[in-house]
């Protein structure tokens, strides 16, 4: 073990509320920034405002993420103490259902977002998706980022009466260790993971077998939301169907295909200014009675739902459907940058994607800025990474360019002088439809008839990231989703898509794509605690797969959601996920 000079690094809530959070050693993550963009996608990974004042307690009806903006013309005022959100059911639509209420068996965005209104993590984000303490109120590190010493917040309960503290964090800790679950997180921490040693009642210090410099941002990520160790101990399918966390919100009932309904849990320690340190972390009148959630993948039918006021919260929202909506005075509509990126991801172990040749002729024969305005409407940007321009350690290159003659030469060389036809497997919401119709008409000038093959997430979720089988032998030859670097660390937008070890069912390298020096280098980014180090290691692998091309990074898209013009403080996260602790409804 190491014994390397430590700090003592303090989050207080009442401090780190609408700031950044000064991190006193190189080797801790840097206070995060970014934006938003509603990716109902298979990666929370996968994915997708306004100013709210305290004093006056006010908030845009659509409060938002450092670098976003958003529409002004239908937000209100409610005064402090005169909400009545707390007594209103309210209906969400999204695009997709829900796939797994586990958080370590999550890899979507939609799902991860739902479970942090339900359990609470160590650590979390703010409404800039900078890291501020939950249910952790500080912690130590070594100077080899191998040991971390976590101080746990008192006077919080899970939902089934359970106490926090240290003997629950370890019940969680050995969850995320257990590799035998085979959970699809399992590689998010586990291979990190040691031991857990309880000090007292309310520290922890948990030994990592190496360093692992991303170790604070993980802890924030969803796929660490503490789960009340009576649920652990139920078994998994009592975690994946029915979560019990220390949440503003309690489950209440799933029933998959239809909704799912959470309520309000009044006794949620963020409303307690003391249990968080001086500043409570919502108004004493913010949240719903009750929110169903309700997958309708038909774009129109959502919009239509939010005008009717059939449904008085709704993501994503389509791009073609923001001016009718702006338009609404019964509407709010917010928008925001995005962290996400959308790829074209390819089979790399099945012919004809294990040739290099072929995968750099798709990437010349999909016009990206073209994509950006027949399928965006304009509100996107071509991606120039697999990570968001945000994310931590991002590097930039220069975007294929939209060149069919060319792709038709590559094609050639590759012994495919007619093309060759290939099947597309996506989620068959309406706006992934628009996404493959696209690429079929833009691979149909170079002679590729691309087959597509749509259907519901479960099934999707079930053929694809289930699979457990060698590349060559899995279903999927194309696959069209994106990626939301959910801990706005490089780490966590390079491993799970370009490590071997993360092929499914492990994890998200749908591509199949294995290369030894792009393994080695992502283990030594998280080796080091020298955060120049690695930008220097996760920049190299950017260019290193920019160049190799297991997926095509097409764009990274905006975030727009619509409410009621009554509610506010409803927002999406950079990474894609809901944001609703302080969301407050106007009597009407």
């Amino acid at each position: 073990m190491s014994s390397g000079k430590h700090f003592h690094n303090v989050l207080c809530l009442s401090e780190a509320k609408g700031m950044d959070i000064t991190m006193k050693k190189r080797h801790v993550m840097r206070a995060l920034v970014a934006a938003a963009t509603a990716l109902a996608l298979t990666a929370c990974g996968s994915t997708g405002s306004s100013d709210t004042s305290k004093s006056t307690s006010t908030a845009s009806a659509a409060s938002t993420s450092s670098g976003s903006e958003a529409d002004t013309e239908n937000t209100i005022t409610i005064p402090a103490g005169e909400s009545v959100s707390q007594d209103s059911d309210v209906t969400a639509m999204v695009g997709v259902d829900f796939t797994t209420m586990d958080p370590m068996d999550t890899s979507d965005t939609l799902s991860g977002g739902v479970q942090r209104m339900m359990m609470d993590g160590l650590f979390g984000f703010d409404e800039n998706m900078q890291i501020i303490p939950m249910l952790a109120t500080s912690y130590e590190a070594n100077d080899e980022a191998t040991e971390y010493t976590i101080h746990l917040r008192e006077g919080v309960s899970f939902t089934d009466g359970t106490p926090w503290n240290a003997d629950a964090l370890i019940a969680n800790v050995n969850k995320w260790a257990d590799k035998s679950l085979g959970l699809k997180r399992t590689t998010f921490l586990c291979n990190v993971l040691d031991h857990a040693e309880k000090i007292d009642d309310y520290t922890v210090k948990i030994y990592l077998s190496q360093s692992f410099g991303a170790f604070i941002s993980n802890l924030a990520h969803p796929a660490t939301l503490i789960m009340s160790p009576k649920q652990i101990e139920a078994g998994e399918d009592a975690c994946a169907q029915a979560p019990v966390g220390t949440g503003q919100y309690k489950f209440v009932e799933w029933v998959a295909g239809d909704h799912m309904k959470v309520e309000l849990n009044k006794d949620w320690w963020g409303y307690d200014a003391d249990v968080c340190g001086g500043t409570a972390l919502a108004d004493a009148d913010a949240g719903f009675k009750s929110i169903t959630f309700k997958p309708v993948a038909e774009s129109a039918t959502r919009v239509s739902a939010i005008q009717a006021g059939d449904a008085q919260i709704m993501w994503s929202v389509p791009t073609e459907s923001v001016d009718t909506l702006k338009g609404d005075s019964n509407v709010s509509v917010g928008m925001g940058d995005s962290i996400a990126v959308w790829y074209f991801f390819m089979n790399t172990q099945k012919a004809p994607f294990n040739d290099v040749k072929v995968r750099e002729a798709m990437a010349y024969a999909i016009n990206k800025e073209a994509y950006i305005q027949v399928v965006m409407n304009g509100y996107g940007s071509v991606a120039t990474s697999m990570v968001g321009e945000e994310v931590q350690h991002y590097k930039g290159n220069d975007p294929y360019s939209y060149d069919p003659e060319k792709a038709k030469e590559l094609l050639k060389e590759a012994g495919y002088p007619d093309g060759f036809t290939t099947t597309l497997m996506y989620s068959n919401t309406t706006a992934n439809q628009k996404k493959a119709e696209f690429y079929k008409q833009q691979l149909s000038e170079v002679g590729i008839d691309l087959e597509l093959n749509g259907m519901e997430n479960a099934v999707l979720n079930e053929k694809v990231q289930g699979a457990d089988c060698a590349g060559a032998d899995a279903e999927v030859d194309c696959y069209l989703s994106g990626w939301s670097t959910s801990t706005g660390d490089a780490d966590w937008g390079l491993r799970p898509m370009l490590a071997t070890e993360s092929e499914p069912p492990m994890s998200f390298n749908i591509s199949y794509y294995e290369n030894e020096k792009v393994d080695q280098l992502l283990k030594d980014g998280l080796a080091t605690a020298d955060e120049n180090k690695r930008g220097e290691i996760y920049g190299e692998v950017q260019d290193i797969v920019w160049k190799d091309l297991p997926l095509l990074c097409i764009a990274s898209d905006k975030n727009i959601w619509a409410t009621s013009n009554n509610i506010t403080g409803v927002y999406l996260l950079g990474d894609g996920s809901i944001g609703m602790r302080n969301a407050r409804m106007a009597a009407e």
